[in-house]
């Protein structure tokens, strides 16, 4: 039996900041890819920068590839490589890096690609679409920011990976992306140890009693203005059995927001704030999650495979992940938020029904499938290249040269030499039907362009924009594989297919 090849996928981790890297989002990603591993032979090359390249580096395994190519040795995280055989440094690192190191897709788990692609076409996460769904809690400079990120992101990938279905309705709406371009994979959150009762101790409010957890942080569209109304609401109504409520930390000037308004409504003495977020998780009476816009609602996960009852809001893509296993509120009303408060903390069959429904909601978002729905796209679209680069704009023109390609799926070497003396133009490759990339050339006294595929003898086909002249500037075809094979492809136009 043949062993399938081995997948090299990139996986761009340049843009997360020590304090991502032991985020819900990024524990998930890991989960994710490790789960891949565990599933297909793949070799990932993880591409980091210098002050978390050390984090990092502890979910590689023995056989993938650190490459830092972003270092800056002032910065007070700087974290020197270690010279292990696999580990790497490439600073700056050049633009074709990528297909020089025959990596066959890019991954880009943390927003935009921050590395040169090269030519390798590129899977994109798309978290949310806040900034056109809930504008009013972000500045100009957010909402700008957020815009080209999305442009970029649009621009670069073939495929993006969404966070829900939700999010995939969202940017169709919004920016019209087509549905094939989409595709979707939950992040079931791993859920680690259990916090021994020092770090318990060390966030917890006072006493033994249960306690309503939101672990967001402190954007605006999380709502806790709301949240502190109807926790005031519902300490009238809950007498001295009143759950205390811990919230998660964030920029001191929304804590402080935050704090001068639990004050005014004289529930400030019941009120945490703590960013020991995973040690809290066993002690919590109920996850209390009224966002006002979620794409992946990691949270819900969390609480689900903790055995945490869960009140939730219903819009975006908390409904579709929490479905019956939640208690679900209004979330921009104080009152009906309030009422589940009390109604939680008071029956005690309604938490354990929730529980259990948690439990079985859960086996819906198994990591198994969501890994294999991700490797799936991870694998698939180096093979058929299609969407990237984008087909060229001038379809209708003669094709230059066509031709049978070697029956291999081993990454193969192009090379496409065209005469030094023709007027440069736009030469547009395809691989049967599907379009692989365009190439500007002569450019700057090259007389070649070259590209890496799997050739699985489909055909060959270039097409030429530009001067007439220039459809017969192709010299010669040659194609080398990884052992030193080598075959000479050419044909002349007239026997083109048209």
């Amino acid at each position: 039996m043949t062993r399938e090849p081995s997948l090299a996928v990139a996986v761009d981790c340049v843009p997360l900041r020590p304090c991502d890297a032991d985020a819900p989002h990024t524990q998930a990603v890991f989960a994710l890819l490790a789960e891949i591993a565990r599933q297909q032979t793949v070799v990932f090359l993880f591409l980091t920068q210098g002050t978390t390249h050390g984090q990092v580096s502890r979910f590689a395994r023995p056989q993938d590839v650190l490459i830092c190519v972003q270092n800056d040795p002032a910065h007070p995280l700087y974290l020197p490589i270690s010279g292990e055989p696999l580990e790497h440094q490439l600073t700056p690192a050049p633009e074709d890096f990528l297909p020089r190191l025959g990596v066959d897709v890019l991954y880009c788990p943390f927003g935009a690609p921050a590395v040169s692609t090269g030519g390798v076409p590129v899977v994109t996460w798309i978290g949310d679409v806040l900034h056109r769904d809930y504008p009013h809690g972000l500045g100009a400079k957010q909402i700008a920011a957020r815009e080209s990120a999305v442009a970029q992101t649009l621009g670069a990938a073939a495929l993006l990976q969404c966070g829900s279905r939700s999010v995939i309705e969202r940017m169709m709406a919004h920016y019209q992306v087509p549905e094939e371009k989409l595709f979707y994979t939950y992040l079931p959150v791993p859920v680690n140890g259990e916090a021994g009762p020092a770090q318990v101790a060390a966030g917890a409010p006072d006493g033994e009693r249960p306690f309503f957890f939101y672990p967001a942080n402190l954007a605006r569209q999380h709502n806790h203005e709301t949240l502190l109304l109807a926790y005031r609401l519902y300490r009238e109504n809950a007498g001295a059995g009143a759950w205390d409520l811990v919230l998660g930390a964030g920029p001191e000037n929304r804590a402080g927001e935050l704090q001068e308004l639990a004050e005014a409504l004289g529930i400030a003495p019941h009120l945490r704030f703590t960013d020991n977020l995973q040690a809290l998780w066993p002690l919590a009476g109920a996850l209390v999650f009224v966002s006002l816009h979620e794409g992946s609602g990691l949270a819900l996960f969390e609480a689900m495979a903790r055995g945490v009852p869960i009140i939730s809001g219903g819009d975006f893509a908390l409904r579709e992940i929490a479905g019956d296993a939640a208690c679900r509120v209004d979330a921009r009303k104080p009152e009906s938020i309030a009422q589940a408060l009390l109604e939680v903390s008071r029956d005690a069959a309604l938490r354990e029904r929730l529980i259990r429904q948690g439990s079985e909601r859960l086996g819906f978002f198994d990591l198994a499938m969501e890994a294999r729905k991700l490797a799936e796209a991870l694998a698939d679209l180096p093979r058929r290249e299609a969407g990237f680069p984008r087909k060229p704009k001038v379809l209708e023109a003669p094709c230059a040269l066509a031709t049978p390609t070697p029956a291999t799926d081993a990454l193969w070497t192009v090379e496409v030499r065209v005469d030094p003396q023709a007027p440069q133009a736009l030469y547009s490759v395809y691989l049967d039907e599907a379009a692989f990339g365009s190439f500007a050339v002569p450019n700057e006294g090259e007389a070649a362009f070259r590209f890496q595929c799997r050739p699985l003898s489909r055909t060959l086909r270039v097409v030429v924009a530009g001067e007439p002249t220039a459809q017969a500037a192709i010299a010669e075809v040659f194609a080398r594989g990884p052992q030193g094979e080598s075959a000479r492809l050419f044909q002349r136009e007239e026997d083109c297919p048209r």
